[in-house]
Parts: structure tokens; C-alpha cells; sequence
């Protein structure tokens, strides 16, 4: 036992049974376990030891993921049974040695899980408890019947080396705070054969890496912060072992070129989740995004979807509001999160990552993806000041769950039609469905827009510019009249793409200078999504006054744009009739061309009740 582990022994529990944990003496303390020697086959058994901070022990942290919480199995403490999982009973089986003992950290034998305030204080400490551990011991499982593991793992050394030899970069020596694995991978694109293109390229090679990026481990939101918290990382499968960077760089190669992922087999792998960990754990400011991306990935209690990510979080004021207490329902930790949003970024973009489907409407759902379009340019801010400078007005009555909001109503869509950002994917607008498809959903989002200038044809150049730019949500802060008409060509050329076999309905609507005009343009550039995953239906509208504009969501005739104060864009609301006339729903945010720089801030202020 370390000198620096105080010798007093915890009494464990039977996980589920009657056996409690002796209480901690204070809200700094944690416990280490010593695994004591075995052999395959031998019960494990172990020791529990109460630690302190003053004073910090010499331990590894194992990181796994749970798995079905109803398949267990004993570890023996003081000859006394604590069920644990069978994924952590297979890593301890596996990290255990023969000759001598090993002090670990691992959150089901050294949290007692039924004291809910010793849970609370003990997963607030637990970016602590990694970051100050020698090692973090990642464990994927054990290896397959194909004996998958050792071919993975040394098939990820053999990219991750042809990868640093063409970045000219250091696996030992390059940082994340540089550039994420990602980042560097996209700027260097031009650089990089596709991995299919490579001299070591092989089928049992991309079938192992199938394999090993399918491991269910990299989804939990845990492994974000524990993975970030601590740069000794030993990635454990089977019995063959690497490095956490060499996995990122990696995952990062997959998935740069959808259609070589899709072919190979990654499309339902977890290369995306692997190579977005870097990014989240460089946005501590930057918590929202965070949590937007993290609703991707997955946990057994909703609530540590905001617990489990505490510690990469900042938050100067009220930081209390998401400390974890698992005394509160995950209603309560979701509407504190708009609260603590509200205060700390004195904006109400926090009401932005809904997605019309939540109830209360005004709560984002980050335990539910959200795979809609990013406001923030995958976590860069966009400085859009609908309401001009102000910030947010707001009052939440925690009793019925109503935010009031104070903004002003820019208008009432009149025309609206349903569409897609996979529509604009190479492998939508490429294949023969997709195109019959496409042509179907552009002839009547056309016809709707014909219907809402009162049938003046052609449309007008300033009015399909409009279109391409909500559809973009404005591209960029900064788009120059250049940009502008060349994001209106590349539009034009998309829609001669999808339209190339119904030259009756292109020329009705598109003036044939236009046409002309975008001959050379890429149609294939427009309106990209970022990653292909099954996005939401999505809007576009054109209002009363005419204005256009795209929403996140699906929208109606009367839907209302509201401009709340302090926000980056404007929000769709609906009235809410039945049960609490004179409410309102949030539909999701939108993107308005003409109102995004305060054009349109000349209002009357109201205040509105949201449910």
C-alpha cells in the first residue's frame, strides 16, 4: 500500500444489496483500490483505501464503458461481494497482475453509487481524479474470434506513421491545443491520398478498423472528459495496446472523405465520436457547443449529459447551477442549464439548440442528438445582432416552467416548404433516386416561391440570391457582394443539376441570363452538409412582407419570427391555443436575410411567455 493512501480499510457494499460504504470524512476525499495478484480464472479481490488530496496517492484510472447494467459480476473485498458490471469485472480481470498488487481508481467500486450525495461530490471531483492519475487505462473489451484486436491496433500505427510523415509532424510531440488531429487532417487535405489509395491500403485492414472503431466505448459522454483530462492514455484491446493519439489521428483519416467511409464500412462506426473528443475538450468557454455536440453521444442517466462534462466547463457566475446533485430530476439540471447559460453569456443563445420537439419548448434535450444545423459555425460565433446590441430580458417561473422573454415580432411566414441538408449531398444529387427525388422537391419549392411573388416570372436575381443565402445561413459575417454572387451561381447550377431533365420548369423560374451566367459554376459546392448523418427536416419561408428565410425545423403559415433581445438569430414561435392560450412554442432558430445586422431593430418591445 502507497504511504501516501491512509491505512484506514472502507467497508464495502453489495452493489443493490445491504452492505454500505463507510461515509467519506470529507467532500475531498476518494477512495483507491488495491487489485490484489491473480491468476486467470481467480476471483478478483481488492482492498479499498480512503484518499486525500493533501496527500495524493499513486494510482491508474480505468476507463470503460459499462455496458448492460443488468449482466454482473463479484469483486470480493475483505471477502465480502460487490457486483460490478461485466465490462469493468473483464478490465480489472485483464489489468490485475500475478505478482503483485495494483491500485486503480474505477468509478463502481470506488463511488458508492446508492449515496446520492456521495455520488454527487465524487463525480465532481472526477476530471481531478484522472487528470492527477499516472495513467488512464482505456479498455475497449476483449478481442474478437477473428482475432481482430492485434490487427487493428497495429494497422492504426502503420497509418498514423504514413500521416505524420506527410503533416511533417510528431505523434510524441504535437498537442491538440495546436490544431485537433481534424483540423490539421482537413487543412492538409490536398496533401493525403484517399486511405483506399495508399500503398499498404487493404480489405482485412479496413475490416479490423471497422471493428475496432464500432466499440461502443467511444460514444459515452464520460470518455470525453476522461479522456481530456489526462495525456498518458494506454488504449486497451485484447491483449494489444496504443496510444490515444494514434486512434484520434486515425479516426480523423476515415472519416475525412465520406465516400471512402461509407464504402469501406465506417458509415455505423464511431470514427466521428473518436475524432470530436479533441475538439470538446478545447471549448471550456464555449460550453453549448460542448453539450451540442455531445448529445450525440450517449450515458445511462440523462442527466450526466451535463454532469459528466462539468469539469471541461467554465462558468464565472452561479457555476453551483450545474454541480452535480442527482437529487434533481433531469428537468431540473436541462432548465438550469438555460439558466446558467443566461447568466454567464448574457445572450439567449442558449434557446437556440432546441429543436421543436421539447416540452417545455424552451429546454434543449441534450441527452437527444441534435443533428441539425450548428449556429455557430461548429463552435466559432457568429457575430449576428438581430435585435442590434442588447441583452437578453428573461424571467423563468420554475413552478409551471414558463420563460418569459422580452424581443419583438418581425413578421408571420405566409409561404413555407419542408427540405432536407442531405439534399444537397454528393450522394443525393449523384445517384438516379436521389435526383428524381430532388427534382420532385425543388419543382414544388419553386412553384411555392412563384406563388408567393404572385406568380411574377422568372424569379427576380435578388430574390434566388435571398434563397441561396438563408439556405447557407449567410455563409459567413463577412460575405462580399463577390461571395454573394458566386454563392447565388453555384445555387443556380445546383438547381440546372437537379433540374437537368425538366427544362421547362428551369427556365420558368430561373431568368435565362442567370442560367447562362452560372454555367460555370459547381452546383456540387452548394450547401454542403458537414458530416453525412440523417439530418431533420428543415424550412424554408418567405413571410408576409416578404422576406426569406430558412428554419431548423418544420414550419407553418402564421408561425411568427421572433426577435429576442440579446440573441443571434431570430427563433420561429408558435402560438400555443390549448391549454394556456396566449403562450407560445419555439419551433427552433432560422436564419432571415435582410434583419441579421440589426436591420430591422427598430421595434416594439414585448415580452412574451414561453412554454
Amino acid at each position: 500500500m502507497p504511504t501516501s493512501v491512509h491505512s484506514k480499510q472502507i467497508n464495502t457494499t453489495e452493489l443493490g444489496g445491504d452492505y454500505d460504504y463507510n461515509v467519506l470524512p470529507s467532500a475531498q476525499s476518494f477512495r483507491v483500490a488495491e487489485i490484489l495478484p491473480g491468476c486467470d480464472g481467480d476471483d478478483i479481490s481488492c482492498k479499498l483505501y480512503t484518499a486525500e488530496w493533501t496527500s495524493t496517492p499513486e494510482y491508474e484510472a480505468i476507463s470503460y464503458a459499462w455496458g448492460d447494467p443488468k449482466l454482473t459480476a463479484p469483486v470480493f473485498c475483505d471477502g465480502k461481494a460487490i457486483e460490478v458490471t461485466k465490462s469493468l469485472h473483464t478490465a480489472l480481470s485483464h489489468f490485475r497482475s500475478e505478482d503483485k498488487s495494483r491500485f486503480v481508481w474505477a468509478d463502481a467500486l470506488c463511488i458508492n453509487q446508492r449515496d446520492i450525495s456521495e455520488r454527487g461530490l465524487q463525480v465532481k471531483q472526477m476530471r481531478r481524479i484522472y487528470e492527477s492519475a499516472q495513467t488512464v487505462l482505456i479498455w475497449l473489451g476483449p478481442d474478437n474470434e477473428d482475432g481482430h484486436a492485434a490487427t487493428a491496433v497495429e494497422s492504426i500505427q502503420i497509418i498514423s506513421d504514413f500521416l505524420c510523415d506527410k503533416l511533417g509532424i510528431s505523434m510524441d510531440e504535437h498537442t491538440v491545443s495546436d490544431h485537433t488531429y481534424q483540423e490539421l487532417l482537413l487543412k492538409n487535405q490536398a496533401k493525403l491520398p484517399l486511405p483506399n489509395e495508399t500503398s499498404f491500403s487493404a480489405d482485412f485492414m479496413w475490416k479490423s478498423l471497422v471493428w475496432f472503431y464500432s466499440h461502443a466505448y467511444f460514444t459515452r459522454i464520460w470518455v470525453i472528459q476522461e479522456v481530456s483530462a489526462n495525456m498518458n492514455r494506454d488504449v486497451n484491446v485484447g491483449y494489444a495496446t496504443t496510444d490515444w493519439k494514434r486512434i484520434d489521428i486515425v479516426a480523423s483519416y476515415i472519416i475525412m472523405e465520406p465516400t471512402f467511409s461509407d464504402a469501406y464500412g465506417f458509415s455505423n462506426a464511431c470514427c466521428w465520436w473518436v475524432a470530436t473528443i479533441a475538439e470538446l475538450a478545447l471549448q471550456p468557454t464555449r460550453w453549448l457547443n460542448i453539450l451540442y455536440l455531445a448529445s450525440n453521444y450517449g450515458c445511462l442517466d440523462a442527466r450526466d449529459v451535463i454532469y459528466g462534462l462539468r469539469g471541461l466547463m467554465e462558468l464565472p457566475k452561479d457555476g453551483s447551477l450545474l454541480d452535480p446533485d442527482y437529487g434533481k430530476s433531469t428537468l431540473e439540471v436541462y432548465r438550469d442549464a438555460v439558466e446558467a447559460a443566461l447568466v454567464n453569456f448574457k445572450k439567449a443563445d442558449v434557446l437556440l439548440y432546441v429543436t421543436g420537439s421539447q416540452n417545455p419548448s424552451w429546454i434543449p434535450r441534450w441527452d437527444i442528438p441534435m443533428l441539425f444545423r450548428n449556429p455557430f459555425r461548429f463552435g466559432k460565433p457568429m457575430p449576428w445582432k438581430p435585435a442590434g446590441d442588447t441583452g437578453p430580458v428573461w424571467s423563468i417561473d420554475k413552478s409551471t416552467n414558463v420563460l418569459s422573454l422580452s424581443g419583438f415580432t418581425l413578421d408571420v411566414i405566409e409561404y413555407t416548404e419542408p427540405y432536407n441538408q442531405l439534399n444537397f449531398a454528393n450522394g443525393t444529387i449523384d445517384s438516379e433516386e436521389g435526383k428524381a427525388s430532388l427534382k420532385v422537391i425543388w419543382t414544388r419549392i419553386l412553384h411555392t416561391f412563384g406563388d408567393s411573388l404572385g406568380n411574377i416570372l422568372p424569379l427576380a436575381q435578388p430574390f434566388l440570391t435571398a434563397v441561396a443565402i438563408s439556405i447557407s445561413f449567410g455563409l459567413n459575417h463577412t460575405i462580399s457582394s463577390f461571395e454573394r454572387l458566386e454563392l447565388l451561381h453555384n445555387f443556380i447550377a445546383y438547381l440546372a443539376t437537379v433540374l437537368a431533365d425538366d427544362q421547362a420548369t428551369l427556365t420558368k423560374y430561373i431568368p435565362h441570363d442567370l442560367l447562362a451566367e452560372s454555367q460555370s459554376a459547381d452546383g456540387h459546392d452548394f450547401g454542403k452538409p458537414f458530416w453525412d448523418f440523417q439530418y431533420p427536416e428543415s424550412s424554408v419561408f418567405v413571410t408576409k412582407s416578404k422576406f426569406v428565410g430558412c428554419a431548423v425545423s418544420t414550419t407553418q403559415q402564421d408561425d411568427e419570427i421572433f426577435v429576442s433581445l440579446g440573441s443571434t438569430y431570430p427563433m420561429i414561435l408558435r402560438p400555443k391555443d390549448e391549454p394556456n392560450p396566449g403562450t407560445y412554442v419555439i419551433r427552433g432558430f432560422a436564419y432571415v436575410d435582410g434583419v441579421m445586422h440589426g436591420e430591422r431593430a427598430e421595434f416594439s418591445e414585448l415580452t412574451l411567455r414561453i412554454q
